[in-house]
């Protein structure tokens, strides 16, 4: 079994990838590997990134012969269709990260959770980082990018679900790191901190996802979003962290001013003082605020 492993670093397990051949060999078995079966016409115009050169069917027949010398004629496939890699022969790793997510589909909780922690366990680093540059392998990774933070948003929702709010938060963090603007994510991040008596970082996170919105897209967050925040200010204060939630609260206080003093009537901004100023009753912190 050929086990090709294309998340991060390209590699073969077990062999050196020198002894494929040359960068091009390299290339076609990870192009097989992405698309598991290419029409000769295709493979060349990704392998020569759009500009296959004149007379390149006989060069391509040359690094397929290569290339199924050192891997063996039943590895690599040459048909009428074109190329392709014997499945019962190749392992990779895109295509175990894609079978765990499409059966963790439609699965309660708890057992779709440990299918999507296999899967993001494969996933340490987006794939094909040597081929930066190459349209072919920007594609790929955006679209594992894309399916790598959708893996981890149903992985946090289901771990919050079982009340497991540390790989919660942390699975949520990593589709944040990913995509930044992920508001569905940032929310677990909040409920999962808050559900652990952080809600001081809760509020961190709902900052941070405001402003990444406001720069990025320039939207507000959803009402989701600025309704479960205004949920964990109503929350009773963990004691252990009200100075850090004072802080938090003023920092909310300041953004808010921010953003509607310039281009909102007045009467918006005292509104949103005046609902800050009774979440802040309500959590008995009044004379720490009073004091700074």
């Amino acid at each position: 079994m050929i086990d090709i492993q294309l998340f991060g670093t390209g590699r073969v397990r077990g062999m050196d990838r020198r002894s494929l051949g040359g960068a091009q060999h390299w290339r076609i078995l990870q192009l097989l590997a992405v698309h598991r079966t290419l029409s000769k016409s295709a493979l060349a115009e990704l392998l020569w990134n759009g500009h296959a050169p004149d007379g390149y069917a006989a060069t391509l027949s040359a690094y397929m012969s290569g290339l199924r010398h050192h891997l063996g004629s039943a590895v690599v496939v040459a048909d009428r269709a074109g190329y392709r890699l014997d499945e019962k022969r190749v392992a990779v790793d895109l295509w175990d990260f894609d079978d765990l997510l499409n059966r963790a589909r439609g699965l309660s909780a708890t057992s779709a959770l440990p299918l999507l922690e296999r899967a993001l366990g494969l996933a340490g680093q987006l794939p094909l980082a040597e081929e930066s540059g190459r349209h072919w392998a920007d594609e790929v990774r955006e679209r594992y990018r894309q399916r790598v933070v959708a893996a981890a948003t149903s992985a946090s929702r289901h771990a919050l679900a079982v009340g497991a709010h540390q790989r919660a938060h942390d699975h949520a963090a990593l589709a944040t790191d990913l995509d930044p603007a992920a508001e569905d994510a940032w929310r677990i991040r909040m409920s999962a901190l808050a559900a652990d008596g952080d809600r001081a970082g809760a509020l961190r996170c709902y900052h941070a996802c405001r402003q990444i919105l406001a720069d990025e897209r320039g939207i507000d967050p959803a009402p989701a979003t600025h309704a479960l925040f205004r949920a964990i200010l109503g929350d009773e204060p963990a004691p252990v962290d009200l100075s850090e939630l004072v802080k938090a609260v003023l920092t909310a206080a300041r953004e808010l001013a921010g953003d509607v003093a310039a281009e909102r009537p007045a009467v918006v901004l005292l509104a949103h003082a005046e609902q800050l100023a009774q979440q802040l009753v309500a959590a008995r912190v009044r004379p720490l605020v009073a004091a700074s």
